[in-house]
């Protein structure tokens, strides 16, 4: 069984930071362009992680709050992974809103089945980080799951103006195992 991740309520006051959840995450980028229009694409993500380090978003915030900063701590994204129902993820319906938003069919496959599931249960998984948070004794968010495949950055100002819609702050000793599980898997080698 997966392990139960730790976590707090976030407070306003709290600096933006590594593993803190927020609801309701708009992300939008250009699609096409010409010279006569731009085609920008925009999906909301129910919950969403970051997972770039504590030290860069803090720094950044820091800059943002000041209105000034050291270049060298300049960081203009933040690196996000959104947060899937499992259940969703494992009927492939996980991202439905995105291929009809791209006018894309959906093949049906097995996501997250039979041997994927049960080594991803346990977390053992190189692809799936499967995530339950608790809250003191309390499960505030079951049966959930990070796809590394899909990540995407915002702008920090996003984060900043949208502080009141940070949920949840994984302690650090989870929030830097995923960070960690997400970097094992960008790294990996690929063998055609």
């Amino acid at each position: 069984m997966a392990t139960i991740s730790k976590a707090v309520y976030s407070k306003l006051e709290d600096p933006i930071c590594q593993g803190d959840i927020f609801q309701n995450v708009k992300y939008n980028y250009i699609d096409t362009e010409d010279d006569q229009s731009v085609s920008v694409i925009e999906f909301e993500f129910p919950y969403a992680i970051i997972i770039s380090q504590a030290c860069d978003v803090i720094a950044m915030e820091k800059i943002l709050k000041n209105q000034k900063g050291k270049p060298t701590k300049f960081m203009p994204s933040i690196l996000m992974c959104p947060i899937y129902d499992k259940t969703m993820v494992k009927e492939g319906k996980h991202i439905e809103d995105i291929f009809s938003e791209l006018s894309l069919g959906i093949d049906k496959e097995n996501v997250y089945q039979g041997d994927d599931y049960k080594v991803a249960k346990r977390d053992w998984h190189y692809r799936f980080h499967a995530l339950t948070l608790s809250v003191g004794d309390k499960n505030v968010l079951e049966d959930s799951l990070l796809d590394f495949k899909h990540y995407f950055t915002l702008p920090m100002t996003y984060l900043f103006t949208h502080k009141e819609n940070r949920i949840l702050h994984l302690d650090d000793l989870f929030a830097e195992q995923i960070t960690l599980k997400f970097s094992t898997y960008l790294s990996r080698v690929a063998i055609p």
